[in-house]
């Protein structure tokens, strides 16, 4: 068998590149810078979320643009460090102190391998074992557990656990130590956040103006866009400047970030050991250790990605290849491994920033690396001064956005049964992601093997020594069983019907068991001298039941001149 590969499929690059173009070049720097004022701060922040020190948020931040750029099929999405994988990177390395920093390097490596062999084993569609109301309890569950561990930094609180319910519990008990500069600076940031939000400038159409806008109108507009998408830079900015003011005199009354390590890490092989005190860790120990990890955070992480490009690129007129993500976010962990970043995934709200900022092609994250790279060469040693609560702040007002219970309504609406899958997730999560995935995967497996054992099968009943039988969807072997019965209890009784019709029309699907239990069904009638008739039926389920043994005149292709008279009533 000849292997051969698709290059231009494979290196998405390679078909837009040839058309790139000065104008395209002005717009990915833009959109670049942009994205790149962004992600400074929120890779200091999510640092904190994966209880790892700053630096490392930084150094997941940039190699994903220059990787992405070759391998990526969405001009518009960001791949950095996410508040989500974040806090998949914390409960799979945060309890082993002494050593975590080299979990989550080895998350990002070994998960790395793990996307880009489903990348290459065209394994996309397993994430559709996740239904909605699973990805969206697990996300704002996720999001409520994010923000109730960042409370503790607005509030100047030390010795907090990461577990939600314990970290709820001892925050309040510990109320009464609140450090009131983390508070009031808490506040102001948070009330500055929002305030700047609300005041980012619409595009609106020409038609809404009554003139065209003048040249300063179009600066000042612009001016304002700039301030108020980097708001979260500028916010820790003015921050990092009073800590710093306080800090010359002398002064501390913030809770500060701490020393971050200067310079741009080292490019090498990451370690796929670790030394926890005088033990040293195998790999083989790490994997156990980090244990169903290998199987939550890809998914997680592809699910992140894909949903972000999918939506991005219906909303601007383009396609992306699933596949293609996946072989994009698995090259991407593994360069990242290399220096020293943990796993990273699409970003929805720098996606957002990118697209909104005019970018034109996967180049702008070239730009957007090269921002977090001048940021670690000449800006880690201000980060020092960086209040914590600022920080928190800015994870706060982001995380809080992804919660979302008006699904609940939807849901109650349209499948009540869903709600149980919903809220199974949502609050098993609170107790640990894993286990609230899994148990919500559970529960979604069998809210669908109960509809699938219930068959929807409209029974008309007996009406002139005929009982008619119409099969409104698939038939499986976990719902033949009900089918039987049903004829059983209708049709094969004392003084029942002569004729069993079956309306095949809409039974699309088949399989062994369902072949048998209909093979044992006709032999069940043919005894009670029952004529048994199945009409409409697909040409593949049909030759299944031909092959079962069912006789070929049971079969009735369209409503001839005697299936009409025994259907007429």
């Amino acid at each position: 068998m000849r292997f051969s590969i698709d290059w231009r499929k494979r290196l998405p690059i390679l078909k837009w590149l040839p058309h790139y173009s000065l104008s395209k070049l002005q717009n990915d720097f833009i959109a670049g810078v942009t994205v790149g004022l962004m992600v400074i701060p929120q890779g200091l922040a999510y640092a904190s979320i994966a209880e790892l020190p700053p630096q490392y948020g930084l150094y997941s931040s940039f190699m994903g643009g220059f990787v992405y750029c070759l391998f990526g099929s969405s001009k518009d999405i960001t791949q950095g460090p996410t508040a989500i994988m974040s806090l998949m990177v914390a409960s799979h390395s945060a309890e082993y102190k002494f050593s975590k920093h080299d979990y989550a390097i080895a998350l990002s490596f070994l998960c790395g391998l793990i996307w880009l062999l489903m990348g290459f084993l065209s394994l996309g569609f397993i994430v559709r074992i996740m239904p909605l109301p699973v990805i969206s309890a697990f996300t704002s569950s996720a999001a409520i557990t994010i923000a109730g561990g960042q409370v503790k930094n607005l509030l100047g609180l030390s010795d907090i656990p990461r577990e939600f319910f314990p970290c709820m519990t001892k925050i309040f008990s510990n109320i009464g130590e609140t450090n009131h500069w983390d508070l009031i600076l808490s506040l102001i940031c948070i009330v500055l956040l929002e305030l700047l939000r609300f005041m980012r400038p619409v595009e609106l159409p020409s038609e809404y103006y009554d003139s065209p806008p003048t040249g300063l109108q179009k600066v000042s507009r612009k001016f304002l866009w700039i301030v108020c998408t980097a708001r979260n830079a500028l916010i820790v900015f003015a921050s990092g400047l009073v800590a710093l003011a306080f800090y010359r005199k002398s002064l501390t009354p913030f809770t500060l970030t701490g020393k971050v390590e200067e310079g741009l890490p080292d490019f090498e092989f990451p370690h796929l050991k670790s030394h926890n005190k005088n033990t040293t860790i195998s790999t083989l120990g790490m994997i156990s250790d980090i244990g169903t990890g290998f199987i939550i955070i890809p998914i997680i992480g592809f699910v992140e990605d894909i949903v972000i490009a999918q939506a991005f690129a219906r909303k601007n007129h383009y396609e992306v290849d699933a596949t293609q993500e996946l072989i994009s976010i698995g090259v991407a962990n593994i360069a990242n491994s290399f220096v020293s970043g943990y796993p990273i995934t699409g970003s929805f709200s720098r996606t957002a920033v990118n697209a909104s900022s005019g970018v034109a092609t996967q180049f702008g994250g070239v730009f957007t690396g090269c921002v977090v790279l001048l940021a670690l060469s000449v800006l880690t040693p201000f980060f020092k001064y960086i209040p914590k609560a600022s920080l928190s702040s800015i994870i706060i007002m982001a995380i809080l956005r992804m919660v979302d219970f008006r699904i609940v309504k939807r849901i109650w609406r349209t499948s009540r049964i869903d709600l149980v899958t919903f809220f199974v997730t949502f609050f098993a999560c609170f107790y640990q992601l894993d286990v609230g995935i899994l148990c919500g995967v559970v529960v979604a497996m069998v809210v669908f093997l109960y509809r699938r054992l219930v068959p929807e099968v409209e029974i008309q009943g007996e009406i002139n020594g005929r009982c008619h039988f119409k099969l409104l969807g698939g038939l499986t072997y976990v719902g033949v069983d009900y089918l039987t019965s049903k004829v059983r209890e209708k049709a094969l009784v004392d003084n029942g019907p002569t004729v069993v019709i079956f309306d095949c029309s809409t039974m699309f699907e088949c399989d062994f068991t369902v072949t048998e239990g209909l093979v044992q069904l006709y032999f069940e009638c043919r005894d009670r001298e029952i004529k048994l008739i199945f009409y409409s039926v697909r040409k593949d389920v049909k030759e299944m039941l031909l092959n079962a043994g069912l006789p070929d005149d049971l079969f009735k292709s369209e409503l001839n001149g005697e299936l009409c008279g025994l259907l007429n009533t």
